[in-house]
C-alpha cells in the first residue's frame, strides 16, 4: 500500500467535525500556506507522514491512529507562520504490531507541530521527533509538547532540539489559534 489522501485542502478557513479519515502514507494533506484547519472529533489513521502541509491546523479530540512503525506529522510550516499543527486533547493510537512511531520529522526546515494535553501510547519512540536526516532541520524546526500522559509521553529522552513548553507558553498557543476559529 502507498500513497493514498484521503482529504486535501486549499481552503482559507475549513473545519472537519465528527470526520474518518482513513488512509496509507499522507492521509491528510493540508496544502495551504496562509489556510487555517479546525479538526474535532475526528478519526485519522495513517502510515507515512499521514498528516502533512503547510496549513495552520488545530486537531481536537481527535483520535490519531498509526498503522506501522513511521512518522505521524510531515509539517512544512513557512518560516513567517507562527503556528503549524496543534494536537490538543488527542489520543494517539496504534496497531497491535506497532512499536516504533515519530511525532513528526520536517517536511521544510521551519516546520512547527505541537501535542498537548493528549494521550501518547506506548507506540511512541522515547526520541519522540525526527530530523529527516539533516541535521541542519534541528535549527529551524519547531517542535514542542505540553503535559502529555501515557507510556509514549515520556519528555526525558526527547530529542534535544524540541522544548517542552510551560503552562503559560500553552496557553498563550492556544489562544493565538483559537483567535482563528
Amino acid at each position: 500500500m502507498g500513497q493514498a489522501v484521503a482529504l486535501y485542502t486549499q481552503g482559507k478557513q475549513l473545519m472537519f467535525v465528527g470526520c474518518r479519515l482513513l488512509g496509507n502514507q499522507d492521509t491528510v494533506y493540508t496544502g495551504y500556506a496562509g489556510g487555517f484547519l479546525y479538526f474535532k472529533n475526528c478519526y485519522i489513521e495513517g502510515t507515512t507522514d499521514f498528516i502533512f502541509g503547510s496549513s495552520t491546523a488545530l486537531f481536537e479530540d481527535c483520535e490519531i491512529h498509526s498503522k506501522r512503525n513511521s512518522y505521524i506529522t510531515a509539517a512544512s510550516t513557512p518560516k513567517e507562520i507562527a503556528v503549524g499543527y496543534v494536537f490538543n486533547r488527542c489520543r494517539l493510537t496504534a496497531a497491535a504490531d506497532v512499536d516504533k512511531v515519530y511525532l513528526g520529522r520536517p517536511w521544510r526546515p521551519y516546520g512547527m507541530t505541537v501535542f498537548m494535553n493528549c494521550e501518547l501510547g506506548r507506540h511512541i519512540i522515547p526520541a519522540g521527533w525526527h530530523n529527516w536526516s539533516k541535521v541542519e532541520n534541528e535549527k529551524t524546526a519547531r517542535y514542542a509538547e505540553y503535559n502529555n500522559t501515557g507510556e509514549g509521553a515520556k519528555s526525558t529522552a526527547r530529542v534535544k532540539w524540541s522544548k517542552q513548553l510551560t503552562k503559560k507558553e500553552a496557553e498563550q498557543l492556544l489562544k493565538l489559534i483559537s483567535a482563528n476559529l
